[in-house]
């Protein structure tokens, strides 16, 4: 994507010229930080300021290079924000849906997100007719895999359904509905948003992202540089592949799927949130080899046969990585040790059993399907507590810098080596307003005080 970034945000300063004092940088506290031309030229005590230079006291906070986001979804993001919450936690019950959809605000679509068959079973379109059927309701699934539609919203899109379940037709509602317009505010408004948490880097890891998408990112006003995955008409990023336990493609046609996308030279993601998928997957990649980049979107479950499975596919040098999301054992901790086989409590979502296997990790938040707060994700992976404070997976807890280091591993590899401030390091900073060793006890988003970004 287009270097730098456009246009200014209260959290997000652009100065070609600037003298960082008083910041904790590597430990080290009390240290001055020059910038020019968006590198870091010097770093020491008690440097003079320059004609021209900026000064922005860091006042003792931790000086950290900013974050990516390695697993996000962008667009989606910007619409749940101005979607009708459908599911848990804000909505439990049949009777609280019902009252969700009748005072969803505007006058025309609701669009509902975050729905799980907890609150009222799975839904279809005569039961979404009896909630609401004087305006068209679409609710997403919270998995991202299905939306259900009332009968109104059936006929204004022109699909013939009888249950009203769009399985994976994200690509056919966004044509349809024609909403990439009037989403472009939204999501410039959100990228804000995640310039306030000290993001500077996202992968969107939509599986219909196209030629389409990518240009009109590269018209987006945003705070970050972004990492695209999507399908097969593009030439950069990971081609994304969607599997699915309960319709698996043949193994044989997916081989020769990857293995052609590897001669272009693009890497694969799959997308695993199942232990069959993830051995689907493996099985892919090792009969059809492997390219440096390639990744495992999720690894949801992952047993001890699989993670041994996955380190022979992934080789000494690392070529599969692994790109998780923590924050799930935090928001759906109690529905995992409800409806999960006790057996596989400790196999989910794993962090540290990954990196003693010697599996390349890296951190997302699956955002809008997760919390876009990358410090929640962090200090899910240090304590592992569902929200009522049991703990599911005690020995994959991470330290506070393990954690911190899923999201500042470059944005090109998850899972590489942790970017650091040092000379010759791109301006691309997020502040704390606590020395390090004070913020690692709470690992909480107000401690961002300002992102810093060339």
């Amino acid at each position: 994507m287009a270097p730098g970034v456009i246009g200014e945000h209260p959290h997000t300063h652009r100065r070609p010229r600037l003298l960082i004092v008083n910041a904790e940088v590597g430990g080290v506290t009390n240290l001055d930080v020059r910038c020019r031309d968006g590198r870091v030229v010097e770093i020491g005590r008690g440097l003079a300021i320059s004609a021209g230079e900026d000064r922005f006291d860091a006042r003792g906070g931790a000086l950290l290079p900013a974050l990516n986001d390695h697993h996000i979804h962008l667009f989606a993001l910007a619409a749940a924000r101005r979607s009708v919450a459908c599911g848990p936690p804000s909505v439990a019950t049949r009777t609280e849906l019902q009252t969700a959809l009748a005072v969803a605000p505007g006058e025309d679509w609701i669009r509902g997100v975050g729905y799980h068959e907890s609150v009222a079973g799975m839904l279809d379109k005569h039961g979404l007719d009896q909630l609401r059927d004087d305006r068209p309701v679409r609710i997403q699934h919270r998995s991202g895999k299905m939306w259900f539609i009332n009968s109104l919203a059936s006929r204004r899109l022109g699909i013939e359904t009888t249950d009203g379940q769009l399985f994976r037709l994200d690509g056919l509602l966004r044509e349809r509905l024609a909403e990439d317009d009037d989403l472009v505010p939204a999501v410039e408004a959100t990228s804000r948003l995640l310039a306030g948490y000290g993001i500077t880097g996202v992968t969107d890891a939509t599986y219909t992202n196209d030629k389409t998408t990518e240009s009109l990112y590269r018209q987006l006003d945003l705070q970050q540089r972004v990492n695209l995955m999507g399908d097969e008409s593009l030439d950069i990023g990971s081609m994304k592949i969607m599997l699915d336990e309960a319709a698996l493609p043949d193994l044989d046609g997916l081989q020769e799927r990857v293995a052609q996308v590897h001669r272009r030279r693009r890497p694969v993601a799959f997308h695993c949130v199942t232990r069959t998928e993830l051995v689907f997957a493996l099985a892919a990649l090792r009969n059809a080899g492997t390219l440096p980049g390639d990744r495992i979107e999720h690894a949801s479950v992952t047993d001890a046969p699989t993670m041994r499975l996955m380190q022979e596919v992934s080789g000494d040098r690392g070529n599969v990585t692994v790109v998780t999301q923590p924050n799930f054992i935090a928001e759906r901790g109690e529905a995992y040790l409800r409806d999960v086989p006790s057996e596989d409590h400790d196999n989910l979502y794993r962090c540290r059993s990954f990196l003693e296997a010697g599996i390349p990790l890296g951190g997302g938040t699956d955002s809008p399907y997760g919390d876009p707060d990358p410090w929640a994700a962090m200090r899910a992976a240090v304590e592992r507590r569902t929200a009522d404070g049991q703990v599911l997976g005690e020995d994959e807890r991470l330290s506070p810098e393990e954690a911190l280091c899923l999201f500042l591993t470059p944005l090109d590899n998850p899972g590489g080596v942790p970017r650091r401030v040092v000379v010759g390091a791109p301006v691309d900073f997020c502040v704390l307003a606590k020395p390090w060793h004070e913020a690692r006890d709470s690992l909480g988003a107000e401690l961002v005080t300002r992102t810093i970004r060339y």
